[in-house]
């Protein structure tokens, strides 16, 4: 089971906190707490919260962005996000939440979507030798990554045959094809950085190479560990 951990990134002098896929109850206490710390608060398809000293944006896919450090605002209300007791959703929301596939023959092709790693941030990212990619989120594409029976396209911090060189402020990175156990062995999460480090392309797209489907229980089976990463659960 995934525990909770407070990942903050800041770039092109923005504030950005992950938090966990968040429900409406969650939704809820979050919105009570800005209110009650002198914010006008707003919420539609996410929250917004505004105060002289600036603007605090918090999506349900558990992303905030902020113009001003979000820390003292909202992270003394994790607690109470983390005691939530999480949604039951039929299992097909919950991997619309994560990913959308389409199949051709043997080939099945994948569109993450990431909290922030496949986003207008990616090449800042790069460019800064930071990750946004969630520990769920991590953990769902490694699920798929692993179920390739041949390469998988990603982008490299490591050279391997026929990569093609990019460069990202002055790092260098390449445009990889890996096969799966490589690929999943090396993908980066936040907060983490190994000697060899794989990243989702910036446009959140895989095709792997897969037979069947996976059957449904092991569906069920990797929902139930992203614990605290995700507040809701599969019907």
């Amino acid at each position: 089971m995934l525990r909770f951990k407070v990942h903050q990134l800041k770039l092109k002098g923005r504030h950005y906190l992950l938090l966990p896929k968040l429900n409406g109850r969650q939704m809820g206490i979050l919105k009570e707490r800005l209110a009650s710390t002198g914010f006008s608060v707003e919420m539609k398809d996410m929250l917004t919260a505004r105060s002289r000293e600036g603007t605090i944006k918090i999506s349900p896919s558990g992303f905030c962005s902020s113009s001003l450090d979000p820390s003292d605002s909202v992270l003394p209300v994790v607690p109470d996000l983390l005691r939530t007791r999480a949604e039951k959703v039929p299992l097909r929301v919950l991997e619309d939440a994560y990913f959308r596939t389409s199949r051709s023959a043997d080939l099945l092709t994948v569109r993450l979507y990431p909290r922030m790693e496949c986003s207008s941030l990616w090449e800042a990212m790069r460019a800064s030798d930071v990750c946004g990619l969630a520990p769920d989120e991590h953990a769902v594409a490694v699920f798929l990554i692993n179920r390739t029976e041949g390469k998988c396209a990603l982008v490299t911090d490591f050279p391997v045959d026929d990569a093609k060189p990019r460069v990202y402020g002055r790092r260098r990175y390449f445009n990889s094809k890996l096969d799966g156990a490589e690929g999943a062995a090396s993908l980066r999460s936040a907060g983490v950085r190994g000697q060899r480090n794989s990243y989702l392309r910036r446009d959140g797209t895989m095709v792997l190479q897969c037979g069947t489907d996976s059957p449904r229980r092991d569906w069920l089976e990797l929902f139930g560990t992203l614990g605290e990463w995700c507040f809701f659960t599969p019907a």
